[in-house]
């Protein structure tokens, strides 16, 4: 299957409650399809779910719109979420009984890639998938994922590293405009 490199980004822009993340990461689940990826039940559950805490995080800290993002690299599905706060995001230390504050641990366990930057709205959050070429290496992606111990992945969240702060990569022949859709 060719992928789509001349897609163009998609964008829309989710209102401040926290009822509408769950529609957020339907919609960005459903564009990954709309480009042609195949991404296999457990992929679309972790791009929804990754999705749903970008936007979460969001909504709840600055009680305000999301803009929502997503685009198809060439190699990689990118997800990003911008907000009016300019704070940037880093790994905490929730101790076991903590309700929060682990959603960027979890971003960091399951994307290939994240971060975030400093943009004129407030700050870009963002992730990446990296998209198998075919079942097989779903298949192969599924079962090295499983060979890391959960108590493993995120031990690394809890101790001094240091948060993931990386510029974004190139859009490859993505095109300037951006389809804006009402949440």
């Amino acid at each position: 299957m060719s992928r789509p490199f001349e897609e163009s980004p998609y964008a829309f822009t989710v209102p401040p409650r926290v009822e509408e993340v769950s529609a957020a990461g339907d919609r960005v689940a459903d564009r990954a399809r709309r480009l042609g990826l195949e991404l296999g039940e457990e992929l679309t559950d972790d791009l929804k779910l990754l999705t749903g805490e970008l936007v979460a995080n969001s909504v709840t800290h600055t009680k305000a719109a999301c803009a929502v993002r997503v685009r198809w690299t060439g190699e990689r599905l990118r997800v990003e979420v911008t907000d009016i706060d300019p704070t940037p995001v880093a790994l905490s230390q929730a101790l076991p009984a903590d309700e929060h504050g682990r959603g960027p641990c979890l971003v960091a366990a399951l994307a290939t890639e994240w971060g975030s930057q400093s943009c004129v709205a407030g700050k870009t959050i963002w992730f990446e998938l990296e998209v198998p070429s075919s079942a097989e290496a779903t298949m192969t992606m599924a079962t090295s994922r499983c060979e890391v111990p959960p108590e493993q992945a995120m031990a690394s969240c809890t101790g001094n590293v240091p948060p993931v702060l990386a510029k974004p990569l190139p859009i490859v022949g993505a095109r300037a405009r951006a389809e804006y859709q009402a949440a």
